[in-house]
């Protein structure tokens, strides 16, 4: 999104969705953020996850460092696990390991430095970022707690890996509230099942059109910031392979029978085509 659309358009999802829950007088950015907030709390389904919105309302501030790491006490991470579908996962017990924190802060501080603009949308957009004790690496969101971002480093991760992480939930938080604003898919896209650009594995064709999406704005960030094989990619892959896997699926996207017709709406069409252009000249 950021890279495919500009930063204005998201503003302007963001702004439009955000509108009815404006208090009144000017619109600066810290308005902006408590009607996004509010916003997000309404959409939230009931319980603790809820709960937590509430509190977090009290006292936000969107001029802080960007990317705060907001939480890492218990209680929070309980609720925000559970709205993640993670409630019933078994996970270690314990505290979260030092290398976790330390590691969304320095790929937090990564992002910031080579990319200020991006990096302040990221902060907007993002109400809570979050680790957990897991027997498992990667990072998550999730349509029913937009805005919320759980990273989950490995100690052997590059820094830019975490950057990425941040920018792959990004564009999933921002591709979630561009489809409230003007829709993406057809009834029934969720039954056409194709393999994804960053899973490699089969998947319902809006999750594989999120991650062609997602493919593209990471592929995107390496190409403008110089980032080559030798930073080490963990989390996503080298760049070739991740291309392939992108430009494959673009393929099999757009050669679907009736693809723009009965699949997905003008927008997502429009997001998919641009995708493509810019795979293309990478």
């Amino acid at each position: 999104m950021y890279y495919l659309e500009g930063s204005q358009e998201i503003l302007r999802n963001c702004a439009v969705l955000s509108h009815p829950y404006l208090n009144g007088g000017p619109v600066t950015q810290q308005a902006l953020r408590g009607a996004y907030l509010r916003l997000l709390k309404e959409l939230a389904p009931a319980g603790a996850y809820a709960r937590y919105l509430e509190e977090r309302l009290e006292g936000d501030a969107a001029d802080g460092p960007p990317v705060t790491l907001y939480t890492d006490r218990q209680q929070e991470t309980d609720a925000l696990a559970e709205v993640f579908g993670l409630g019933d996962d078994p996970r270690p017990t314990g505290a979260i390991a030092s290398h976790q924190l330390d590691k969304c802060r320095a790929g937090a501080a990564f992002l910031a430095e080579r990319d200020g603009e991006l990096a302040a949308l990221v902060s907007l957009l993002t109400h809570t970022v979050f680790t957990l004790p897991a027997s498992w690496t990667g990072s998550m969101s999730e349509r029913n707690a937009i805005g919320a971002t759980l990273v989950i480093p490995d100690e052997h991760w590059h820094v830019n890996d975490v950057a990425e992480a941040f920018l792959h939930e990004f564009t999933h938080t921002a591709l979630f509230l561009d489809e409230r604003a003007k829709g993406h898919f057809q009834a029934g896209a969720d039954q056409v099942l194709l393999r994804s650009a960053i899973r490699k594995d089969e998947r319902t064709l809006p999750a594989v059109v999120h991650s062609l999406l997602v493919a593209t704005e990471v592929l995107t960030w390496r190409h403008r910031h110089g980032l080559d094989e030798d930073t080490g990619f963990r989390l996503h892959g080298s760049t070739r392979s991740m291309l392939e896997r992108a430009t494959e699926s673009y393929d099999a996207l757009t050669s679907l029978p009736a693809w723009r017709e009965d699949i997905v709406k003008d927008r997502m069409f429009q997001l998919v085509e641009s995708a493509g252009k810019h795979l293309s000249a990478l």
